[in-house]
């Protein structure tokens, strides 16, 4: 396959959808221009109008098989002539078990239990939860600049990626350390006035998501590592965009060497998880979650695509892909690319100013590229771990074509994708 875009965007069919859910959402967002099919193959997808995208977005990492994936809908199949919702916390099913099994192969060795739920946010906040119960003293967390943790409002109380997120909700109580090695000494002062015990965690992104996926500083990872254990400060990584494989290894904070107390996963997991280990366990009845660990259906997919990402090593596709990408990305050698930054096939590159941004994002989008934004003026690219080096070269001539286009002073868009110029502002 490759991208081939036969009508205006949206097209007719994808139009009509697009309009009823705009007429009936209450929270609407700006969506992008086109509705899936449900048709598609490895790292492209086809739109209800026949037109093909090459997939640099992984529906914001979720995706990180591609489409139609033979035996992940093997899987899918085999349920067809069975419930696949259960109360799973109060019920138990056997993917449960299994993929509890399963995903604690995965994880550091301190980490040896988790607790299944719905989304990331879900996840976030019941390490949130975990952080508190442990701390029976605390009044506050501590979370970092330009972080997104999700939305529900523990979870949204330590993010900081954007105002809007945030506007006319209350927050728990917290204090917000720099990115940068900077924060340390900030750190050591909080705990200095407020004193250790008030402090119910350390909240952070090791490759921050949505925020603009900044690569946190080596120095700063190991210096607030070193303070949290020091007092006995749990520590928590949110992994929910960058886990699972997605920077080459199962977690990012593997990149330098240092082991969380508490870590969120979910995205590529199909579930949300909240992971810690047994000393973070609570009596019966503190947390639940009705279709946390219930789910059958997302529990087998999860289960499913941790087997294949061992099976195939797909970790080394990661690495050796993403260097190929970045590789190439550099090699545009163009003055409005920036920034170049990311691990794996984690990557983003800035441009001169969010506009600019966002008529790439669109002018991509007319050519069957489908690229995501992040922070201010980011471009993230996340393709499915099955990239090829094919697949790589289709994106980056759309790309270079884009750039040099989006970049001419007068450029601008017309017709009826105007009406979805911000599609790709990050939400998430």
């Amino acid at each position: 396959m490759k991208p081939k875009i036969k009508t205006e965007l949206p097209g007719p069919k994808s139009t009509v959808i697009v309009n009823k859910i705009k007429k009936l959402n209450i929270a609407y967002s700006d969506p992008y221009p086109y509705v899936h099919s449900r048709k598609g193959k490895g790292c492209y997808f086809k739109d209800l109008d026949g037109n093909v995208f090459l997939d640099f977005a992984s529906q914001i990492a979720s995706n990180p098989l591609g489409y139609n994936n033979r035996e992940l809908n093997k899987v899918v199949k085999s349920y067809k002539k069975y419930p696949v919702k259960y109360a799973g916390q109060d019920f138990n099913v056997k993917e449960h078990a299994d993929l509890l099994e399963e995903l604690l192969t995965i994880t550091p060795k301190n980490l040896d239990r988790a607790f299944l739920v719905n989304s990331g946010a879900e996840a976030v906040e019941n390490c949130l939860k975990l952080a508190m119960r442990k701390q029976k003293k605390a009044k506050l967390g501590i979370s970092f600049e330009h972080s997104f943790h999700g939305r529900t409002l523990g979870a949204l109380s330590y993010t900081h990626s954007k105002p809007i997120h945030k506007q006319s909700f209350f927050s728990l109580s917290n204090k917000v350390l720099p990115f940068t090695e900077d924060a340390e000494d900030k750190l050591k002062k909080i705990i200095k006035q407020n004193g250790a015990s008030s402090i119910a965690f350390v909240l952070m992104e090791a490759i921050q998501g949505e925020g603009g996926y900044n690569v946190a500083p080596e120095k700063l990872v190991k210096d607030i590592r070193k303070i949290t254990k020091q007092y006995c400060i749990p520590f928590i990584i949110d992994e929910v965009q960058s886990g699972m494989g997605r920077t080459g290894k199962w977690w990012a904070h593997q990149h330098f060497n240092v082991y969380p107390d508490i870590m969120s996963s979910a995205k590529a997991l199909q579930v949300g998880a909240a992971i810690a280990s047994k000393k973070f366990s609570l009596e019966s009845g503190s947390i639940s979650s009705t279709w946390g660990g219930g789910h059958t259906l997302d529990l087998a997919v999860g289960l499913k695509t941790i087997q294949i990402i061992k099976k195939q090593n797909l970790l080394r596709n990661v690495t050796i892909m993403g260097n190929h990408l970045k590789k190439h990305l550099y090699d545009l050698k163009n003055e409005n690319l920036i920034n170049i930054r990311g691990k794996g096939l984690m990557l983003a590159f800035d441009l001169p100013n969010k506009k600019t941004r966002n008529n790439l994002i669109i002018e991509c989008l007319k050519n069957g590229l489908v690229i995501l934004g992040c922070g201010e003026k980011g471009i993230r690219l996340i393709p499915p771990y099955i990239i090829s080096e094919k697949e790589i070269c289709q994106a980056i001539e759309i790309l270079e074509l884009a750039i040099k286009k989006v970049a001419k002073p007068r450029f601008r868009h017309t017709g009826k994708i105007c009406n979805y110029l911000t599609c790709g502002e990050s939400h998430t």
